[in-house]
């Protein structure tokens, strides 16, 4: 087998499992509220909190049925299921991008509104591509947009685990703003890194020289 196949099946699986570990702990950490009316947090998202339930759904669909895209397994084995999730991946971008703007412009400052644009375009935009990439059959530039799609949704992720650093946490809104550029830029800059690794550095093939055989040698000596 191809070795370069097997450590990025490793990879995935390590990957995933990390993401489905940062799943959990966002869903305890900043997610429980939702099962206690008489929390404080709502508070801050009452003025939003009928937006949040597409907001949420869209959301979590893309996140869980976007992971599964990237199962080869899966596609190869079960092509019609690796569309309709797909499918609903793109549903539920087209759900989660547009509300998140809308929440913005009621509840958030406006330089966070500023950033739910910016990530939230993306993500859409991203999509669209994938999807119009896989409609007339470029199937190697439907991954690589896919990756890209699926990585803006990590963002989510990614800075509520931040945010619960203390260090990070202590310096309030000027720390959301700074964790959610960074992780926006330094998210784009890694999967385009993931996805030109082996243009930067090719996996080496054993050179190996063909010697004619005795039939090819008294043939080539006969013509």
């Amino acid at each position: 087998s191809d070795p370069y196949v097997s450590r990025r099946s490793r990879s995935k699986h390590v990957l995933f499992a990390v993401l489905g570990l940062m799943t959990l702990f966002v869903l305890w950490n900043n997610e429980r509220f939702f099962l206690n009316p008489q929390a404080p947090e709502w508070a801050h998202f009452n003025p939003i909190r009928w937006h949040l339930l597409p907001h949420g759904l869209g959301g979590a669909v893309a996140l869980v049925l976007g992971a599964m895209q990237f199962s080869t397994r899966l596609r190869r084995r079960y092509l019609r299921i690796h569309r309709l999730t797909g499918q609903l991946y793109i549903a539920g971008t087209f759900v989660a991008a547009p509300v998140a703007i809308w929440m913005a412009f009621i509840n958030s400052p406006w330089f966070l509104v500023a950033f739910t644009i910016v990530q939230a375009t993306t993500w859409m935009l991203f999509t669209a591509v994938a999807y119009r990439c896989i409609r007339r059959g470029a199937v190697a530039p439907h991954r690589e947009w896919m990756m890209r799609s699926y990585a803006i949704v990590l963002i989510f992720l990614e800075g509520r685990v931040l945010m619960a650093i203390p260090a990070l946490a202590r310096h309030g809104m000027d720390a959301i703003v700074l964790v959610n550029w960074a992780c926006l830029a330094v998210t784009l800059v890694v999967v385009e890194c993931v996805l030109r690794w082996r243009e930067v550095f090719p996996s080496r093939q054993p050179n190996i020289r063909l010697q004619p055989t005795a039939a090819g040698a008294t043939t080539s000596l006969r013509g």
